[in-house]
């Protein structure tokens, strides 16, 4: 290789993050060859198991560290629950086993040894779109189907068991009163979904779906396109094509196959969504509804194995018919209060006695079972909202 160090030293010193120059100084003055990226979730909260780094910058929440791995010098950074890892090396094989080794070092969380679920919250800050991953604590839809009205418990059980997404009906729309538990079924699907579908909760709709295009784009194409991105922006400065053949490797999760052939779709989740959804839409956020339309089934949508989950208080006439079109759903599910008979039942099933007196929304029947006041079922039960 063509010893350009002198010239490259000079454009990363003035260009970089201490961190990134420092690698890319080592890497271009060793003569490697090869530069692999991998971005993944992780449960660790810190570097410190990845090796005495040669190189390190702290931050809150942040951190960064160059360590040698063998004959590969790593470039590693967590932040937000998520690892970014560069390795470079003399061949791809040495690279691909110091990713490897980083992995066992930081692994991914495994929501089927606690009973939890990892979820990515996504907001959009002046710095752009940010995700933050964390655990959920979920039940089993078994635990809580008895919460329903039978109407509404038979249409969640269809998307609960044996649910797999088709080529077209992508929304899933979830519509009733606060307090029917379209939250606590929320977790409960985060659970029955684990084995083939990611979580990612929008926390800010309507910016979203506003006029932060790239907030949209970025959400749609992350992980690893993301990262690579990311990467190219922070260090590709005029740099021969030929030098960084880690952009090969920054493919989208969606490349990536489980062992059954399957491929991971992702969920987004816009709860308490309605004012998206009704005819004035476009008078309250622009563009918005147009958008959720196109990434539901539009040409934005195509191919990305997307599903999107809308959670509203609103009455299903009030939404806007393009929504909830036949064809656009696939599933459309009213939240019902349960009736008197089985809020009667529900009551006894939990060791409260009497009567239920009348239909009854989830949240007043908790907020009974606790001690609190029925007739003000919000307050202090949100977990059944």
């Amino acid at each position: 290789m063509t010893d350009l160090s002198s010239r490259l030293r000079i454009l990363t010193s003035l260009e970089q993050e201490p961190a990134t120059a420092f690698f890319y100084s080592r890497l271009i003055e060793d003569q490697l060859a090869e530069v692999h990226t991998d971005r993944w979730a992780t449960s660790e909260r810190t570097l410190a198991e990845v090796g005495k780094p040669l190189f390190r910058v702290s931050a809150p929440e942040q951190e960064t560290v160059i360590v040698q791995h063998g004959g590969a010098l790593l470039n590693v950074s967590m932040y937000s629950g998520y690892v970014h890892a560069q390795a470079a090396g003399e061949t791809a094989a040495e690279c691909e086993a110091a990713l490897e080794r980083l992995r066992e070092l930081l692994p991914a969380p495994e929501p089927v040894a606690r009973h939890d679920v990892p979820v990515t919250f996504w907001t959009y800050t002046p710095n752009g779109p940010m995700p933050s991953m964390r655990a959920i604590a979920v039940p089993e839809w078994s635990e809580i189907r008895e919460n329903y009205a039978a109407e509404t418990r038979d249409e969640l059980e269809r998307i609960m068991s044996g649910f797999r997404p088709s080529h077209g009906g992508q929304l899933i729309l979830w519509h009733g009163d606060a307090g029917t538990g379209k939250t606590f079924a929320l977790r409960a699907l985060a659970w029955e979904w684990r084995e083939w579908c990611q979580i990612h909760y929008i926390v800010d709709p309507d910016t979203f779906f506003g006029q932060r295009a790239d907030y949209l784009m970025t959400v749609l194409t992350q992980p690893n396109e993301m990262a690579a991105r990311l990467h190219m922006m922070r260090s590709y400065h005029g740099f021969g094509g030929g030098v960084f053949t880690q952009m090969t490797h920054a493919v989208d999760d969606e490349d990536d196959e489980d062992s059954d052939g399957s491929k991971h779709w992702r969920l987004l989740v816009l709860e308490d969504t309605g004012e998206l959804l009704t005819p004035d839409a476009k008078s309250i956020i622009g563009q918005g509804l147009s958008r959720f339309l196109n990434v539901v089934d539009g040409l934005i949508g195509q191919g990305l194995r997307v599903l999107v989950l809308v959670t509203t208080n609103e009455e299903l006439r009030r939404l806007h018919p393009a929504v909830a079109r036949p064809g656009r759903c696939a599933a459309n599910i009213d939240f019902e209060p349960l009736g008197a008979d089985e809020a009667g039942a529900w009551l006894q099933s939990h060791g409260v006695e009497g009567e239920a007196g009348g239909r009854r929304i989830l949240a007043s029947l908790y907020a009974e079972l606790e001690g609190l006041d029925p007739e003000n079922p919000n307050r202090g039960v949100g977990f059944a909202d």
